[in-house]
């Protein structure tokens, strides 16, 4: 027994006393430690490798001394090479080289994880790598935004840093979809076929200028190699305490071959929605109130497809075709108890609305790249089509001492065309982008209003109405970006457009006719200090261009003293926006800004008598300056935490005498998001976060602070095939909307609040080769973000 432990200790010796390894600094050329930077030693078919820690050290334990090959890599880039020869232990420090080639190497029976930055500051946008983010694996597209830095997203909205109607582009090209459409399409796409997101807070002159709110841009993953691949996907949603269940499913399939290319995706759901409201509005300095309770039921249901197909022709012809259609049949049922006082008359009445609504949307682009030199050059030309259907068949009842009944049918029927070309065109040392593009909008709504009489639809031809839209925009743009040092690069651009619109309301007799054209200056400057420090400064003028919605004066029904109308002299709003930023250490970002918007829109609440309606209209500036922050914590090999502070201050001012504005004030939103992984492969994860925001004003209104906390858990199996997720949103069920609107004569109290508790399951199986993604190139169409509707 005692010859068998001294032999063990005696081999457990050998073994120590022999052991080799190599330790040592990484720095850059400042001298700074290099985090995040892989050694590789290569000595034969035995390969070593490590990654150095915030403070740039590394260690590796070797097998045997011997002459070996180490290599430095930075992002995926080898900076240094050379041979070294090894007997004990060495230490050995290496200042980073100038980059040289791009190192792709497959180490059989070795795996290694060779960890990039997270964040990344371009000259004009912000990037958040999502295949280096272990949390923002096994989830879909919505939920990768959701974890990106200064976005907030959920099954409802996508906004940047607080600011909604955000643009949304996969691959550069901008998706021809809105609202409910475009969070479904996003649900088909997979974070683990993304490469990166693009967060672009202030839109170079390429993009169309309109929009204050940014765009983003997700970058999917390049196709490795031929073969097809499916998924299949179901989710459901159960509400708290509610009888009614939202559910959708979907099916995609992706071929990649030699030339033809082909992703196709189909999606159906059934979304319910209730929601319960109060619109309080009292008079100043007399007993004049006009106080309306509300219950409403939403039933969304939808169907909808997308067909995408690239052909290439030759390493520089490629075309594609892209064809998106979608059709919802909702049904939207409210009941009202409102009780009012006007001139000490007081009156209570009753109303109720049955509205059944189906539309349908086509969806069309073509497309035709060229590739021109090898320094990337290339000339792209593109069309558009986008055709949309509405149909609606309206109820409504107002019961005072007796019932009046009204059948409202409106029809929209709008076509949008565009056609473009774009122009990148690349030297040595400066990258240049030019381009035109021409948009033709047509808009024929048609509102039929009748009376119910005696079970009877009679025709009210004072109410009904005919209204007629065209607009005609014209476009063209250049800028250049060309690196002036080693740490400075700059872009500079100039975007005109020219537009001539005009509406006509048959009924009322009214015409209007616009025409405007503006420039839009953009700039950017970035400044790299070293790896670890990044600054920018940027500038653009952007534009807001009114709903389609917002301009037609219909008077949509509510009861029979109230409606809502929209107003065909509305301008477009105008921006004018500075920002700076930081990066510390590739996941630390900090960005101050501050922008001016000249002729905002919003709608407001009138009394005319015995009369209430709301209309849109162009009635404010307003200045904002704030500054965000946003954090990634993945120190601990457990935890990955994103996190995100807005803080700002506004001030408007009202031009309008029928609107009054808020006092300038502060207001801060505030996202927190965990991932606590509960098995060594990561593959089993919990989810805890929260998101709030504090009061904060703009326009004529004050909002009241929110909050909504979730939690639950990720599941990835099967090779990440199969994925699971269970979540519980608003835990605390707090979720709601309350504000105060200020007029001359009286102020508007409103709440809303939906069943936004809910327990949500969704579940993901691929199938086939994950490495194929299909076709994946989209087209540009901005304008179609403008028939999404009204505010």
């Amino acid at each position: 027994m005692n010859k068998k432990i001294v032999l063990l200790f005696a081999v457990a010796s050998s073994a120590f006393f022999s052991a080799q390894s190599i330790e040592g600094t990484i720095t850059d050329k400042s001298h700074q430690p290099s985090a995040d930077t892989e050694i590789l030693l290569t000595k034969e078919n035995l390969k070593f490798s490590s990654i150095t820690d915030e403070k740039g050290k590394f260690k590796i334990q070797l097998k045997e001394d011997g002459k070996y090959v180490i290599q430095i890599i930075k992002d995926g880039i080898t900076t240094n090479t050379e041979n070294i020869t090894i007997k004990g232990d060495l230490f050995k420090n290496i200042e980073i080289k100038e980059e040289t080639t791009l190192t792709e190497q497959k180490i059989e029976g070795v795996t290694m994880t060779a960890k990039k930055k997270l964040f990344e500051r371009k000259v004009d946008r912000l990037v958040f790598n999502v295949e280096n983010s272990v949390a923002s694996q096994g989830i879909d597209a919505v939920e990768a935004l959701a974890k990106t830095p200064m976005v907030r997203a959920t099954d409802d909205a996508i906004s940047i840093a607080g600011k909604s109607n955000v643009a949304i582009m996969v691959n550069d090209r901008l998706l021809n979809l809105s609202g409910q459409e475009m969070i479904n399409y996003l649900k088909t796409l997979r974070s683990d076929d993304i490469s990166k997101i693009e967060v672009i807070t202030t839109p170079p002159a390429k993009y169309e200028a309109e929009g204050k709110s940014g765009l983003i841009n997700i970058v999917l993953k390049k196709n490795t190699s031929l073969g097809w691949n499916g998924s299949l996907q179901t989710s459901g949603s159960y509400y708290w305490n509610r009888p009614a269940v939202s559910t959708r499913s979907g099916a995609s399939f992706n071929y990649q071959g030699k030339k033809l290319s082909i992703t196709t995706n189909l999606s159906l759901g059934d979304n319910f929605w209730e929601q319960k409201s109060y619109n309080y509005l009292k008079g100043k300095g007399n007993s004049d109130y006009w106080n309306t309770d509300s219950k409403s039921s939403n039933n969304y249901r939808y169907k909808g497809g997308n067909l995408k197909g690239e052909y290439k022709i030759n390493d520089k012809n490629l075309v594609g075709v892209n064809y998106n259609y979608s059709y919802s049949n909702p049904i939207e049922q409210a009941k009202n108890l409102t009780q009012r006082q006007n001139n000490n008359i007081q009156q209570d009445f009753y109303s109720d609305s049955d509205n059944r609504n189906i539309r349908k949307v086509h969806n069309a682009t073509a497309f035709y790249d060229v590739k021109l030199d090898t320094l990337g050059s290339k000339l792209s030309l593109s069309a558009n089509l986008m055709l949309n259907d509405a149909n609606a068949k309206n109820l409504y009842n107002t019961i005072t001492d007796i019932t009046t009944s009204s059948f409202v049918n409106p029809i929209s029927q709008y076509k949008i065309y565009s056609g473009q070309a774009d122009l990148e065109k690349n030297f040595s040392k400066i990258k240049t982008e030019s381009g035109v593009k021409f948009t033709s909008i047509k808009n024929d709504s048609y509102f039929n209003f009748f009376d119910i009489e005696n079970g009877q639809n009679i025709r009210n031809t004072a109410r009904s109405n005919d209204f007629f839209y065209n607009e005609q925009n014209y476009a063209a743009y250049a800028s250049t970006s060309f690196k002036i040092s080693e740490k400075w690069d700059a872009k500079a651009g100039l975007r005109y457009e020219y537009t001539n619109l005009e509406g006509i309301s048959v009924n009322d007799n009214i015409t209007t006719n616009i025409k405007y054209g503006k420039f839009f200056p953009t700039a950017y400057l970035s400044y790299k200090a070293n790896d670890n420090n990044t600054f920018s400064v940027n500038y653009s003028r952007r534009i807001s261009r009114p709903y389609f919605g917002n301009l037609n004066p219909f008077k949509y029904i509510i009861s029979e003293f109230e409606y809502s109308t929209g107003n065909p002299y509305l301008l477009p709003t105008f921006s004018d926006n500075l920002e700076f930023g930081y990066v510390l250490k590739n996941n630390f970002n900090i960005t101050a800004y501050y922008n001016y918007n000249k002729d905002n829109s919003d709608r407001i609440q009138i009394v005319d008598g015995l009369e209430k309606y709301s209309i849109v209209k162009n009635f404010y500036n307003e200045d904002q300056a704030g500054i965000n922050i946003s954090y990634n914590y993945n120190k601990l090999k457990w935890l990955e935490s994103n996190i995100f502070v807005n803080g700002f201050y506004a001030k408007s001012k009202s031009y309008d005498p029928q609107a009054v504005a808020a006092p300038a004030g502060y207001g801060a939103n505030f996202n927190l998001d965990n991932n606590f992984f509960l098995n060594k492969e990561k593959t089993f994860t919990l989810m805890l976060g929260l998101w709030s925001n504090i009061p904060n004003r703009s326009g004529n209104t004050y909002f009241y602070g929110n909050f909504s906390a979730y939690s639950g858990v990720k599941l990835n199996l099967m090779q990440k095939n199969l994925m699971i997720n269970l979540y519980v949103n608003d835990l605390l069920n707090t979720n709601r909307s309350k504000g105060t609107e200020y007029y001359p004569n009286y102020n508007v109290e409103y709440y809303y609040k939906g069943i936004t508790r809910n327990v949500y399951l969704s579940v993901t199986y691929k199938f086939g080769n994950n490495d194929v993604k299909g076709a994946t190139k989209q087209v540009k169409f901005e304008e179609s973000s403008r028939a999404g509707g009204g505010s």
